[in-house]
């Protein structure tokens, strides 16, 4: 989304008020251009997805000036190229690879992180590198199954309760078959509730995609 007005639209269409005086600036840009399962990369300066999101935030960061950044992307995100748009901005940057697994979580996830601290010159990122790579660093100690409930947990009972009823509630009982409209029902009801807005992104679904390939999908099979 854009973030150089009050409000502005988020991608699945709800309206967000943008804020501006933060501490601290937390942020993931697209990685679609720079994922080593894509093909055709694009460059930080190009008019990709990974680009324009990038640009859109260090814009933000230009307006706002927040004291402290801290950006997430994949390893292969041409990091030395975000450093220096950090640095052309009045920030200091540096940043290192990073695995959960070295860190407490029994899960591997290898990400590039950045740190940028609003000063020209400041160690601070340096030091924020040997912190992470050098006193912060532990294997995790639990297995994944320490993080799971136990098998008897009664939210485990509810929410399997809830599944079974919603399930039920969905299924048509004249065929016997789940009734998809009564559950895109449910899920619209549930977006326009907590505000979410109708869109999505991700999959670029809409009522008019579903039925065109339904209709597509009868004439290929002789249907129509």
């Amino acid at each position: 989304m854009e973030l150089t007005k009050r409000l502005r639209t988020t991608a699945y269409g709800a309206l967000a008020p943008v804020p501006g005086d933060v501490d601290l600036l937390v942020a993931g840009t697209s990685c679609v251009d720079y994922s080593n399962l894509n093909n055709v990369k694009q460059d930080i300066d190009a008019s990709g997805e990974s680009g324009r999101t990038f640009r859109g935030m260090m814009s933000w960061v230009k307006n706002h000036r927040p004291p402290l950044v801290i950006l997430e992307n994949v390893c292969s995100a041409p990091w030395d190229k975000v450093i220096q748009k950090f640095e052309q901005a009045g920030y200091s940057a540096a940043q290192m690879r990073v695995d959960t697994k070295n860190f407490y979580i029994p899960h591997t996830r290898t990400r590039g992180y950045l740190v940028a601290i609003n000063k020209k010159n400041s160690t601070m990122p340096t030091e924020w590198k040997k912190w992470i790579g050098e006193k912060l660093k532990r294997p995790a100690s639990s297995t994944l199954d320490a993080f799971l409930l136990p098998s008897d947990d009664p939210r485990i009972h509810v929410s399997r309760q809830k599944l079974v009823k919603e399930s039920y509630n969905a299924l048509d009982r004249r065929t016997g078959r789940t009734d998809w409209g009564r559950c895109e029902s449910r899920h619209q009801r549930a977006r326009l509730e907590e505000g979410l807005g109708p869109k999505r992104p991700l999959t670029n679904w809409d009522e008019g995609t579903c039925n065109h390939v339904v209709q597509m999908s009868a004439i290929q099979c002789g249907f129509s």
